[in-house]
């Protein structure tokens, strides 16, 4: 039976009120550096993108409280080993620990009673429970309505065993310890379990976020301004209430995206996820799959929705691309002058997913490449900017971040259905087409339709 996703504070519905109909536009935004150079000068500009986006925010008759603002990461390494080691906690290199968000019952018994659950849960899978840190957190500037739904903040770390052999199995190990830990938390008699929340758990990424504007979020998380806090990426949000009421754990970044528009289909793309989990196998976790679902959690936004789906997708062993190419799809039926390959492409991964379609534009990131994707009509606009000291700043809108004119190097905006990427490993922004290309002769796909689709006449 799916268990609902605790619901924080939210109105219920009344007269010709429905909380299920609180949607607007949002701002998002991002800036890597192309090389994959980590600094704090990264995270210094993401913070100055999210201020300018403040207008793409909301907040009630209280000023200070706001939908929701955010920030993915990559694994800040060498802050965490100088945090950690002042606690006594001894981090080993990176790749071979994950870092954990967390947020839990602000009731010390219930916190406690999570922790001992999730650590339970860590040992279970072959895992060490390195330690917890308290995240230095200041929420006096925070309106009442938001320090009434605030959790409580903690980083868990967990050691990677000898026995999982690479950094990809871990990030797959690090996701069913989550989802069990979820699982179990949301399946419990504990009041305040609509206050835990898992915003990340991974060895690539970390993420900040809450129900803040987005002046507040450096002073609620002073560890964004320490100077060893560093990253070659940052990916931002501002919210403004999409399709769900505000909430700590539904701020955008979520695990692998961030989102400006809505996903009109989320509804029933989560119903078609639901449906299709009894007959999904998968090489990479074997027996571990059913730890797995439900796959998509009942109660989130259709960001949340999406980012379910997507992260499912992904860690099942497509590509973080692959997968985006699979839920929005561009308008590929009726296209003449697409070539074939692509089209058998679309037409293919068709019979396995619906598109998750409505006005969005998707940003997206896994620690190690990051983009962004239009729906196949546009109308959710992101521009970009690309320096020659090789910095990439995209947003919802221009002006975000000063850049001076004699560095910038190309200045264009997202095309209807089509994926703008940058991969900090190879050190390159990856072309539209070439992506495409790729993912379009990796596999027969007109000889798999020819020999197993069976076309319904009319």
């Amino acid at each position: 039976m799916q268990k609902d996703y605790p619901q924080a504070h939210t109105p219920p519905t009344e007269g010709l009120y429905d909380p299920a109909y609180e949607h607007d536009s949002c701002g998002v935004g991002f800036v890597v550096d192309i090389k994959g150079r980590k600094s704090h000068k990264i995270v210094e500009n993401a913070m100055t993108i999210l201020k300018n986006l403040v207008h793409r925010g909301a907040c009630g008759c209280e000023e200070n409280t706001g939908d929701g603002v955010g920030m993915i990461i990559q694994t800040p390494h060498k802050f965490f080993v100088r945090v950690c080691k002042e606690i006594n906690i001894e981090l080993p290199d990176y790749g071979h620990y994950g870092a954990g968000m967390v947020f839990l019952p602000t009731d010390a018994e219930q916190s406690k009673q999570c922790q001992e659950i999730f650590e339970k849960i860590v040992i279970e899978e072959g895992q060490t429970v390195l330690g917890w840190r308290d995240v230095p957190t200041n929420d006096s500037d925070l309106g009442p309505t938001a320090l009434m739904g605030e959790p409580t903040f903690k980083q868990i770390f967990i050691g990677r065993s000898d026995d999982v052999k690479d950094e990809a199995s871990f990030e797959r190990k690090l996701y069913v310890i989550r989802k069990l830990v979820e699982h179990a938390v949301w399946g419990s008699d504990l009041s305040e379990q609509d206050k835990f929340y898992l915003p990340s758990l991974s060895y690539r990424t970390c993420i900040y976020k809450g129900m803040l504007t987005g002046p507040q979020i450096e002073p609620m998380f002073p560890d964004i301004k320490e100077p060893d806090f560093e990253s070659a990426m940052a990916l931002v949000h501002q919210r403004f209430s999409t399709n769900t009421f505000p909430a700590w754990k539904l701020a955008h970044p979520f695990r692998y995206v961030a989102h400006n528009g809505e996903i009109n289909t989320a509804r029933g793309n989560a119903n078609w996820m639901r449906a299709r989990e009894p007959l999904c196998e998968s090489e990479l976790f074997g027996d571990d799959l059913k730890k797995l679902f439900p796959i998509v959690i009942e109660g989130g936004s259709d960001s949340a929705t999406f980012d379910n789906a997507m992260e499912f997708l992904h860690m099942t062993g497509r590509s973080l691309p692959h997968a985006i190419l699979m839920m929005i799809p561009e308008a590929w039926s009726g296209h003449e002058t697409m070539d074939a390959e692509r089209k058998a492409f679309y037409e293919y991964h068709a019979t396995l997913m619906e598109p998750w379609d409505g006005p969005a534009s998707v940003a997206f990131t896994d620690g190690e490449v990051i983009g962004a994707v239009l729906d196949r009509n546009g109308l959710r606009p992101s521009r970009y900017y690309v320096t020659k000291d090789d910095m990439v700043v995209m947003a919802s809108e221009v002006g975000v971040l000063d850049i001076a004119p004699e560095n910038v190097l190309i200045k264009d905006r997202l095309h209807p259905g089509r994926i703008f990427m940058v991969d900090t490993k190879q050190g390159r922004i990856i072309d539209d087409e070439e992506l495409k290309k790729e993912f379009a002769v990796a596999h027969p796909y007109a000889d798999w339709l020819k020999e197993n689709l069976i076309p319904v006449e009319n």
